[in-house]
């Protein structure tokens, strides 16, 4: 552009600025859009912890560990990672065991901001990196445990929330 009218913060903000913030707000919208489409949800079952979890539209089916305790899933850009897994309590009760995952995760870095517990489930959430992660457990039979870690950019925060809350109701473990 060569008109002598027109500078370059102009361009800025009147055009680049609110192109940025359109293609940001239509990502979360088809993110959204997708994440309220329920038919495309699917399940993941895992036969040796007997638990179940729905799986995002969008997101690669799980990719179960050799040891059949559970797997990961990705989201089609690879940019949100999805664990679920079962395991065997080995540091006490489901409370203890929580509560020592929660302090593996500060350790490692994580700013804990978020966290529940109750006899019946945990979740606790914090943001390390310009991500976030959320991480729900739930008992499960013969005194093991049944969780699913999330794991997203910042930046899709609100997106993310039907999608955290979506999979928060769906993580069952079988009657024992």
């Amino acid at each position: 552009m060569n008109d002598p009218d027109i500078n370059a913060s102009f361009i800025d903000v009147h055009l680049v600025v609110p192109l940025t913030r359109l293609m940001s707000t239509m990502a979360m919208i088809g993110l959204a859009t997708l994440t309220s489409m329920a038919a495309e949800w699917s399940t993941y079952g895992n036969a040796r912890f007997g638990y179940r979890i729905d799986i995002p539209p969008g997101f690669s089916a799980v990719s179960e560990a050799a040891n059949g305790d559970g797997g990961v899933s990705r989201s089609s850009d690879e940019r949100t990672e999805l664990r679920v897994w079962g395991s065997h309590l080995t540091e006490g009760d489901f409370q203890e065991e929580v509560r020592w995952r929660i302090d593996e995760d500060v350790a490692d870095g994580w700013n804990v901001t978020y966290r529940k517990q109750h006899p019946a489930w945990a979740s606790w959430s914090g943001t390390k990196g310009g991500r976030i992660l959320y991480e729900r457990a739930i008992p499960a039979c013969d005194g093991a445990a049944a969780y699913f870690r999330i794991e997203y950019d910042i930046s899709q925060k609100q997106a993310f929330a039907p999608v955290v809350s979506r999979l928060v109701k769906s993580l069952r473990s079988g009657s024992c």
